[in-house]
């Protein structure tokens, strides 16, 4: 997502050779998006599966996505408000949209993980404002599947949660189809139904994953797995080049869904497969220290891009000239830098916090 943010991988048409083909490769890796709701529900519904027999099933559950979470995103939440406060004139006149930066109700909706509820909200501008917001809606439906994902797990019984997943999976891609076609005042992409097939897919792997039968199975099926995935690899090349944006109607339809797919098979692969090249690929160390600091570096991301081009070329960011590409591989580094900070200042003491709190299981008399 960074890479896609960084190259405004949408905007086509005004570049000419060597931009544009960077562009033109980084046109549908807002996918990322598809692959980190398949994770988060593979993730959290394998914690939830897990722990669906404790006592403590809620409140260790939400403590420790409170301190995960909530401290360092509404930190960057204050900090707007405290930057707008203080100079928002001034930012009006560098911030590269010539408008007047909110204050009001579009702002204090992110404390309530609803930004991607309102009607032409954060994604309606560009400067300062849409780089602080404008791709945290994702966020948004991540909480929101925090409130719905223990409710079902914890509700359902074992034999019926599977086949309530594979309904998400394969109704809501219509649902999808019709919000974007019948709701105009926000975008129908960013809201929750409309991810509820790639977070289902997650939470479908990772119950299967559990299941010792089909372990065992993948583990004698594994080029069945590598054949299906490569299947779907290259209906996604197909997606990537005839219909590249999130708002084509391929996309829409069936596309992200397709999409989901073929990232939790690459999931199931690299656990099944613990050996092959992917799964090795997969554990590279810088890899794994991205990951580690990947929230922070999310959040912050277009803020930091949009300064360091502000500062040292006072234009928009853009890749189109050699300087613009410098500085844009300078924001990265920047990037980064801030997130370790994050991590190692507040972020790795908060998550030590929240994992005191523990999944107990009843003893009995």
């Amino acid at each position: 997502m960074i890479f896609f943010h960084y190259t405004n991988g949408e905007s086509l048409t005004r570049l000419s050779g060597l931009a544009y083909y960077v562009q033109r490769s980084a046109a549908s890796s807002w996918t990322g998006v598809n692959l980190f709701f398949v994770l988060s529900g593979f993730l959290i519904g394998g914690i939830l599966v897990d722990a669906r027999g404790s006592d403590s099933y809620f409140r260790t559950f939400y403590a420790r996505r409170f301190f995960r979470i909530i401290p360092i995103y509404y930190l960057w939440i204050c900090l707007y408000i405290a930057l707008v406060s203080a100079a928002g004139q001034a930012i009006r006149l560098h911030s590269f949209s010539g408008k007047a930066l909110p204050r009001g109700f579009e702002v204090y909706a992110h404390f309530l993980f609803i930004q991607n509820l309102i009607p032409n909200g954060e994604s309606s501008q560009s400067g300062l404002w849409g780089s602080w917001f404008g791709h945290l809606w994702s966020l948004a439906v991540e909480e929101q599947f925090y409130l719905l994902a223990p409710l079902m797990i914890w509700w359902l019984s074992p034999r019926r949660l599977p086949a309530v997943l594979l309904g998400i999976i394969c109704g809501f891609p219509f649902i999808r189809i019709a919000l974007f076609f019948h709701i105009h005042q926000i975008d129908a992409t960013r809201v929750m139904p409309s991810n509820a097939d790639a977070l289902a897919l997650g939470m479908l792997a990772a119950i299967a994953w559990r299941a010792p039968a089909f372990r065992q199975w993948l583990a004698g099926h594994i080029h069945q797995l590598y054949f299906g995935a490569g299947l779907f690899f290259v209906g996604f090349g197909f997606l990537w080049w005839y219909a590249p944006s999130s708002e084509s109607f391929p996309m829409v339809s069936f596309g992200s869904t397709w999409i989901a797919i073929f990232y939790a098979l690459l999931v199931l692969i690299v656990l099944a497969a613990s050996k092959g090249w992917i799964a090795r690929a997969m554990r590279a160390s810088w890899l794994r220290e991205v990951g580690r600091v990947s929230y922070c570096m999310y959040i912050i991301h277009l803020v930091v891009n949009l300064f360091f081009h502000f500062v040292f070329l006072h234009a928009r960011p853009q890749i189109t000239t050699l300087p613009g590409v410098a500085i844009s591989l300078l924001a990265a580094v920047g990037t980064y830098t801030l997130a370790l900070l994050s991590w190692r200042i507040l972020e790795a003491p908060l998550v030590q916090i929240g994992h005191r709190y523990r999944y107990l299981i009843a003893t009995g008399p």
